[in-house]
């Protein structure tokens, strides 16, 4: 005789509090490891777009040269290796040149963050030839992206702080075929990726023949100072 619906006994009870609690702190592991996978993955994207950008600038400055028979120096410098650090300071022989300025003659005199023809006139780009195409999210607006707010300077997408956003740079303008301590000028801030590696404010013994060489810092935390973070065209 088949027991009545109303009638049959049920074993049925929910989760425990311990089990509860179990689940919960396996899911906040799981989305604890998650995003910290995702915040690795993310800043490896960056670290590539950085080192992509670099040799866009390098390109660009290369075929500046080729174009003018001269590096994009500023005018009136005097004859010597020049260029710009990710603070925006003039290094060598240029004194009244910036990142901003740079970008904008090899963006063939239009400012990428506006699209407006620029008025600077410390690099020459007689010809108007783009030589760059950057978005305007590629570059400093000028009012809120960095601490510096250079207009159109190009900004590294992994700073290591907001008082050094951009990238490094340096030309060989005495045109003695080497940038580096073996060099006349005597510039020698190129860092030296090879080896041991102890990041300083003016990093030295690097060497390149490449005529022009970018880098910058994608150690973008304190207390990081792996060389395998920075990017470089050298």
């Amino acid at each position: 005789m088949k027991t009545p619906l109303a009638h049959r006994v049920t074993n049925r009870h929910g989760f425990t509090l311990v089990e509860l609690l179990v689940v919960m702190g396996i899911i906040a592991i799981l989305a604890a490891v998650s995003m910290s996978v995702g915040t690795v993955v993310l800043n490896m994207a960056k670290r590539t777009k950085a080192a992509n950008t670099a040799t866009q600038i390098q390109t660009a400055a290369l075929q500046y040269y080729t174009e003018y028979s001269v590096y994009p120096t500023p005018s009136g410098a005097a004859s010597g290796d020049s260029g710009l650090t990710d603070s925006d300071t003039a290094i060598g022989t240029g004194t009244a040149n910036s990142w901003g300025k740079l970008i904008e003659c090899l963006s063939g005199m239009i400012s990428p963050s506006s699209g407006t023809t620029s008025s600077e006139a410390v690099y020459s780009n007689t010809r108007q030839i783009a030589f760059l195409t950057f978005k305007a999210s590629d570059v400093d607006n000028g009012t809120t992206s960095t601490t510096i707010k250079d207009t159109d300077a190009p900004l590294n997408p992994l700073p290591y702080a907001t008082t050094a956003p951009y990238f490094n740079i340096v030309l060989d303008g005495d045109y003695s075929g080497v940038i580096g301590p073996s060099d006349t000028s005597a510039i020698a801030v190129l860092p030296n990726f090879s080896g041991t590696f102890t990041p300083t404010s003016t990093p030295t013994g690097g060497s390149t023949t490449a005529g022009i060489a970018v880098w910058a810092n994608c150690n973008y935390k304190t207390g990081m100072n792996s060389a395998g973070w920075y990017v470089h065209t050298f």
